[in-house]
């Protein structure tokens, strides 16, 4: 029985950096006049990841007289996108750009995620620090200046000073509190790492008001991006929105488009108009009616993904304020509680 091998035994979809170094590499080698054999052969001996092990079954198919698309495909580590737009570029004559497209496509994918990520680190790393500021306070600081209290007044409990207990009550909470939502932004961090958590995620992200239009803007931004690249490949504008739409991820763009309308000869500008801001109208108008819409279609694309990222950041860096205002209040009280009576035995001295 023939053996089966590492390929075939784990079926991993590259991830969209490895496609984006993928499609780069072999545009190039495509517009320095090599051919698609020798171009995933030549990758295929750039490393033993997934990446140069995929090129290398594709340029072995391709020995076989398939074709690109196909070999593709039966790696099995291609997504559905990817494999679309390539089958329908080759078809054209259209591959080298395609893959040009491809490979910005899956970089602007990653850089926004990792944008995202890279949002919640931060505050994750300031409700650390406060965590280690008031578990010193809690669990070192506060026993200490009971035990110095208790040699003082006989009893804490007894004495005037009883309050000193709130101290290690406001530190104890704001410790849980902290440790909560530095544990729940890790937790979300790790979610936005995995393309199955963040399904789970945008469902309720979506409904939610301070999220919303981000979210919209930002499925947007992929929608145009998607479309301006399966155009680009040559594929018919029907059969473009069809496939984009099946990559959307928000219910709401999928419900108020309707790609056989474009059958009835109704333009994309048309189409897309009342899902657009109105200058995004504007000028998506203006750019089919001059025969550039993939271009606009592009530019519309990294506009509205800059304004989600900021929608994104914006509502992040507003958390920092009252971060640091609880933090605050917590070590402020807490080492108020403490250092009052202090004040008041060392005045009756």
């Amino acid at each position: 029985m023939q053996t089966a091998t590492p390929m075939q035994e784990k079926k991993t979809t590259l991830t969209a950096m490895q496609l984006c170094d993928f499609c780069a590499q072999t545009a190039a080698m495509l517009h320095s006049g090599c051919s698609l054999e020798d171009s995933c052969g030549a990758l295929s001996q750039d490393g033993a990841d997934e990446t140069a092990r995929a090129a290398g079954e594709i340029a072995s198919r391709l020995s076989e007289g398939r074709t690109f698309a196909e070999s593709a495909r039966l790696t099995g580590v291609f997504p559905e996108y990817a494999l679309g737009v390539l089958g329908t570029a080759e078809q054209s004559g259209r591959l080298d750009e395609s893959l040009e497209r491809l490979s910005e496509y899956y970089r602007r994918q990653e850089e926004l995620l990792e944008k995202m990520r890279s949002s919640l680190t931060y505050p994750a790393a300031l409700l650390g620090m406060m965590c280690v500021v008031l578990g010193v306070l809690v669990f070192w600081v506060l026993p200490m200046f009971r035990g110095v209290y208790d040699s003082l007044t006989g009893s804490l409990h007894a004495s005037a000073y009883s309050y000193v207990s709130a101290a290690g009550v406001i530190g104890t909470v704001g410790l849980v509190v902290s440790a909560l939502l530095a544990l729940s932004l890790l937790v979300l961090t790790l979610i936005l790492r995995r393309e199955e958590g963040r399904e789970a995620l945008r469902g309720p992200l979506e409904k939610l008001p301070l999220t919303r239009q981000a979210l919209y803007k930002l499925a947007l931004s992929r929608l145009t991006d998607t479309l301006s690249t399966l155009l680009a490949s040559g594929m018919d504008p029907r059969e473009a929105m069809e496939t984009a739409l099946s990559q959307c991820d928000h219910d709401g763009l999928r419900e108020a488009l309707h790609p056989e309308r474009l059958s009835l000869g109704e333009s994309f500008a048309a189409l897309l108009g009342p899902v657009l801001p109105a200058r995004d109208a504007r000028m998506l108008r203006v750019g089919e009616t001059s025969g550039s819409l993939t271009d606009a279609l592009e530019q519309l694309s990294g506009r509205l993904g800059k304004e989600a990222e900021d929608s994104i950041a914006g509502l992040i860096d507003s958390v920092e304020p009252a971060l640091m205002g609880f933090l605050t209040v917590s070590v402020g009280l807490t080492l108020l509680s403490v250092m009052l009576p202090l004040l008041g035995i060392l005045g009756a001295v």
